[in-house]
């Protein structure tokens, strides 16, 4: 029997109140002293559900003139996660006994100041997991909004040129602004993907956008480049938050052969994240942005799913807690593929 077994075979044994957290297999360890390539070769057939990857870099918050912090991300969300979640949610249906969620690790780069290079390994990182591992799902905790392209980027790479990717950032901003000084920074990852030789304009949406955050010269370049925005106050208001995303994944993405749900935190309103690299008083409400993550863990076609910008220096317990909420959701819904 395998560590991973193992792990979870003791953690369901442990008590009567099994948390999500509890399940998730520590691989850091392991891949620190013997390298990704040797935990691939003997946990490949493990078929591992979801993978957990930390982004610690938040190079690309400073570069853009936010407020840093949000490298602390990955490290308060383990914090967070370890005691979240039933295993069994009696009020949901869902039964998460069964997943094998496998912690990687984070990307390790000394100079931190390096953003490009952090990019890079990101994304074999991501890859590695998504075409070697051969996991179900990718789930990235940063870190800066910077890492989507690099996630991004290793998903079309998993793909190849003959599929198609589905990418849906959930923000308040556009983040296709140009590159400052020639350095990529948080508010310019779509814009970088949106000129990416191979992916399909037709197959981006911006969800959730707040019109008092983005100018008119990026919305008409994401237009131009034939992505959709959905506003928040415009669109989701009248439609419904919930309607408006089945609609993005169902219709939308649906010549699509996998998808990439970007979650930046502050698309969700400072009355329940204040732990945000920057706050909003408008957003989308806790319920909403845990019911997306639900239905976006139902999904088969979506492999990738990255959440940005958790600034714990900022405020650390209720804007984490609602992190780990959203992991446990996104958990709980997964469980459910193949039951639908």
């Amino acid at each position: 029997m395998s560590e991973l077994n193992k792990h979870i075979q003791h953690a369901l044994g442990s008590s009567d109140d099994v948390r999500i957290g509890e399940l998730i297999f520590n691989a850091a360890p392991i891949i620190q002293q013997d390298g990704l390539e040797y935990f691939i070769s003997q946990y490949k057939n493990e078929k591992i559900d979801i993978a957990i990857i930390g982004f610690p870099f938040d190079e690309g918050v400073k570069r853009n003139g936010g407020r840093v912090g949000a490298k602390k991300g990955p490290e308060s969300f383990r914090k967070m996660i370890r005691r979240a979640g039933t295993i069994i949610n009696v009020e949901k249906s869902t039964d998460c006994s069964q997943l094998k969620i496998v912690d990687l690790g984070d990307v390790h780069l000394d100079d931190e100041s390096n953003l490009e290079k952090a990019h890079e390994l990101l994304e074999e990182f991501v890859h590695m997991a998504l075409h070697q591992l051969q996991v179900g799902a990718v789930f990235v905790l940063g870190g800066g909004n910077d890492q989507s392209y690099p996630n991004a980027k290793a998903l079309l790479r998993h793909v190849g040129q003959f599929h198609s990717v589905g990418v849906v950032n959930l923000d308040a901003h556009l983040d296709v602004r140009d590159l400052k000084n020639g350095k990529h920074h948080s508010g310019s990852p779509f814009r970088r993907l949106l000129e990416t030789p191979g992916f399909k304009g037709q197959h981006f949406v911006e969800y959730a956008a707040q019109g008092s955050q983005c100018s008119q010269v990026h919305a008409n370049y994401v237009l131009d480049k034939g992505g959709k925005i959905y506003w928040l106050s415009k669109d989701l208001e009248g439609s419904g938050a919930m309607n408006v995303f089945r609609q993005v994944i169902e219709k939308d993405f649906e010549n699509t052969e996998s998808i990439f749900v970007s979650f930046d935190l502050d698309s969700v309103s400072m009355a329940y994240v204040t732990g945000v690299s920057c706050p909003s008083p408008l957003g989308l409400s806790a319920q909403q942005a845990l019911d997306i993550c639900f239905y976006a863990g139902t999904q088969q076609k979506v492999k990738l799913f990255d959440l940005s910008e958790y600034n714990p220096t900022i405020e650390e317990y209720n804007t984490g807690k609602m992190v780990a909420a959203m992991f446990v959701h996104f958990c709980m819904g997964y469980s459910l593929r193949n039951k639908q």
